[in-house]
């Protein structure tokens, strides 16, 4: 058997434990509202003992050692010997903190500086000072105490298989387990020699001895039973020896204890009984490879769509009118003015020089329209042939879309794991603010590009400190208020369209504006009168602005005014949006609007001056056709009414400046008023503010594969990234946010 590559395992070992730490925060806080949680108990000293047994695997010793006394600790707990109290469960919160920051650590830079020993001996005095009393103190209190007397094991019936395994095989408790699981599909395990649940104690399993009851047939039973590393296999009838004293009992079903959150087994099957239910398998596979191969599943949907276009070129070109019709025609006609001059010459009665030349040159040119016909049925045929390419062109877009979506669907996660991790946020700042916290988690089966998934993470975590530490009230506040004593903060998930919308939301005082009209003008963002003049939806948007924050005092939660820029930056930088509501006594709502992937977007095609631009149809919320006398000016800035609403109107040349001049190709400044002149606009909208950009042409809407500007090339204001179109040409894929911020800013600018 070949060496394993620590090297290779560290990525699988850090996502297995990542998962076992996550599951151990969620038993911990189920412990907190309930500290006889029986199953939880478990879980968490299951969890525990499967992080003791992989990190000693890869040699992680401190993790080791600690995993091993808080496996001792849970032990205590769950076998009664010691009740689960607050400071007990501060620590092992403690410990998860840290044993979470040692792997993050090793997965950032390959090891770790991380003292995880200074742990070690107060979750000794929390063992110590739950012991029972004894007559003299135990050199280390264990989990894995000699256990109570086994009832007698009837092995009446089972047969024997013993298993001999190779000298310094590695992880041969890992095997073992495997060979009593195997066995326990094709009958019931009944003891074990050394005893399944002491294997972690044995540094070496030699020989391992399973009985197995109700199986008959032995063949199958080696064959289950010869894993790699198995040196020997010995399969002896049922009546065969008896076991040694430390044989013990097997659980029934499963033979190996489940991993938590795994679905249990199926039963094995038993004689005459119907097929065993498939298990689902799953693989890991490095999101780096995923993102490789949906950059190449791109490439292939811009190199469908140039097949797309070159064939529809082709068939424009080769149709036509009857062009084999016309030479047929223009040669008969040859013929006949060929037999006229033949005509003319035999009239005439004698050779005519003249009438023989002009008979040669019609003659030549029949041969050439003969030539041209033959030429024309090998375009008949290519346009037939050019059928067959558009089928096989039709094929290849159904297989390049099912590839696409296939390799989308393989990065699509849901968005449950992330919002249960806040359950633990939570927790802390609850404990933090001496706030009653409940936190509601709705829609966590809405599934998200793996990619938006990590990135959407600090912004959440900005969004609910400050949802509890400025939205919710102290408990005495909203007893007064007539409130429930415990605020709820809630975060939600739904699909709407090709958008995924991510609220988090809070039942608390909202956002007070009155505060946060003094703190704009204070910081200069805008004049004491027109702070004055402006609405409560219009103040909102101001918490986004860096350095800005209406906390009255400082906290180590929040209140430097540090955050919520980021948040609106990483969110835009997402291809997102967010927006906030906010109402006075009743609470805040935060709204994000992301798509549902990075890779592939929805888009609107349209030409300004000789260019062709993109704007993601979500952002998108009409088309329309307006006389240059619908558009009226006001502040001295155009403007259209649509619907008794009346929108700010913007061209690209507000966004861009071509050089420090006009763009080359355009003709003048728009004719604004000029009732000849038909403005094509398309209204796009980003939060709660709508804005029309006029566009010279509009081309189609397409699912375009998104290509980085700031990787390639470099961030360009105004830009939000790039694709290829079908002929080859780069479309630009237009930021609406900065087309938006352009229209208002001048807006604002004349006010």
């Amino acid at each position: 058997m070949s060496e394993f590559n620590l090297a290779e395992l560290l990525p699988y070992y850090l996502d297995e434990t990542d998962e076992n730490v996550a599951a151990l925060n969620d038993a911990l806080l189920r412990l907190e509202e309930d500290p006889a949680d029986a199953k939880a108990l478990a879980e968490a000293f299951r969890m525990f003992h499967s992080v003791k047994g992989a990190s000693i695997v890869m040699g992680f010793t401190a993790v080791n050692k600690l995993t091993h006394v808080l496996e001792n600790l849970f032990d205590q707990l769950r076998t009664k010997k010691r009740e689960l109290d607050r400071p007990v469960l501060d620590l092992t919160f403690r410990c998860l903190d840290e044993l979470r920051d040692f792997h993050r650590e090793v997965r950032a830079e390959g090891r770790s500086g991380r003292d995880l020993a200074g742990l070690i001996p107060e979750v000794d005095a929390a063992l110590t000072g739950a012991s029972p009393p004894s007559p003299s103190p135990a050199p280390e209190p264990t989990a894995k105490s000699e256990p109570e007397p086994e009832p007698p094991v009837d092995l009446e019936g089972a047969a024997r298989v013993t298993v001999r395994f190779e000298a310094g095989l590695p992880l041969s408790d890992m095997k073992a387990r495997l060979v009593a699981e195997r066995l326990a599909g094709k009958g019931r395990v009944v003891a074990t020699d050394p005893p399944l649940r002491r294997l972690d104690e044995v540094e070496q399993v030699e020989t391992f001895v399973v009985w197995v009851a109700d199986a008959d047939d032995l063949d199958g039973l080696r064959a289950l039973a010869d894993v790699d590393g198995a040196a020997s296999v010995v399969v002896e009838p049922p009546g065969g020896a008896e076991p040694p004293a430390v044989a013990e009992p097997a659980p029934a079903e499963p033979a190996i204890e489940p991993e938590p959150e795994a679905a249990a087994p199926p039963s094995p099957t038993k004689p005459g009984g119907g097929k065993r239910a498939k298990v689902a398998e799953t693989i890991r596979v490095d999101s780096d490879r995923l993102d490789d191969l949906m950059n190449l599943a791109g490439e292939l949907v811009i190199n469908k769509a140039r097949f797309v276009d070159v064939a529809r070129g082709l068939d424009d070109a080769l149709r036509g009118g009857d062009a084999r019709g016309l030479a047929a025609e223009t040669e008969e006609r040859l013929e006949i003015i060929l037999r006229g001059l033949d005509q003319v010459a035999t009239a005439a009665g004698r050779s005519d020089a003249a009438v023989d030349r002009w008979a040669g040159h019609v003659r030549r040119l029949r041969e050439d329209f003969r030539a041209i016909r033959r030429e024309l049925d090998r375009l008949r045929q290519g346009r037939e042939r050019l059928k067959a390419l558009d089928e096989a062109i039709h094929g290849l877009g159904r297989v390049a879309d099912g590839l696409q979506k296939g390799v989308l669907e393989t990065r699509m996660v849901p968005i449950g794991p992330l919002f249960e991790r806040f359950r633990r946020v939570v927790r802390d700042l609850s404990v933090a603010s001496g706030k009653e916290v409940a936190l509601r988690i709705d829609g966590e089966k809405t599934e998200l590009d793996k990619r938006m998934i990590d990135e959407l993470s600090d912004p959440l975590i900005h969004m609910v400190r400050n949802s509890v530490d400025h939205g919710l009230e102290p408990p005495e506040a909203r007893v007064a208020a007539g409130k429930p004593r415990a605020g709820t903060v809630r975060l939600a998930a739904s699909h709407r369209g090709n958008r995924v919308v991510v609220t988090v939301a809070d039942d608390g005082r909202g956002i007070d504006c009155g505060r946060l009209r003094k703190k704009i003008v204070a910081r200069g963002l805008v004049g004491r009168d027109e702070a004055a003049a402006m609405t409560d939806r219009e103040l909102v948007p101001f918490i986004w602005h860096p350095g800005l924050s209406t906390a009255e005092t400082v906290t180590e939660i929040s209140g430097r005014g540090v955050g919520m820029d980021i948040v609106k930056d990483r969110i835009d930088n997402l291809g997102g949006g967010v927006d906030v509501q906010s109402t006075p006594g009743a609470g805040t709502v935060f709204t994000i609007r992301l798509p549902l992937t990075l890779a592939i977007m929805s888009s609107l095609l349209a030409r300004i001056h000789d260019e062709v631009y993109a704007l993601p149809l979500d952002h998108i919320e009409e088309i329309v056709e307006l006389r240059g006398d619908r558009i009226a000016r006001a502040r001295g800035l155009p403007t259209i009414e649509i619907r008794g609403r009346f929108l700010a109107l913007a061209t690209l040349d507000d966004v861009f400046r071509w050089g420090g001049g006009p763009h080359p190709s355009a003709t003048g400044p728009p004719r604004f008023g000029d009732p000849s002149e038909l403005f094509r606009i398309i209204v796009v909208r980003d939060g709660e503010t709508s804005v029309g950009l006029v566009v010279d042409e509009l081309i189609g809407m397409r699912e375009v594969v998104l290509k980085s500007l700031e990787r390639n090339y470099g961030p360009v204001a105004g830009l939000s990234g790039a694709s290829i179109l079908g002929d080859g040409r780069v479309s630009l894929i237009l930021d609406v946010d900065a087309v938006i911020g352009a229209a208002t800013s001048r807006r604002g600018a004349l006010a």
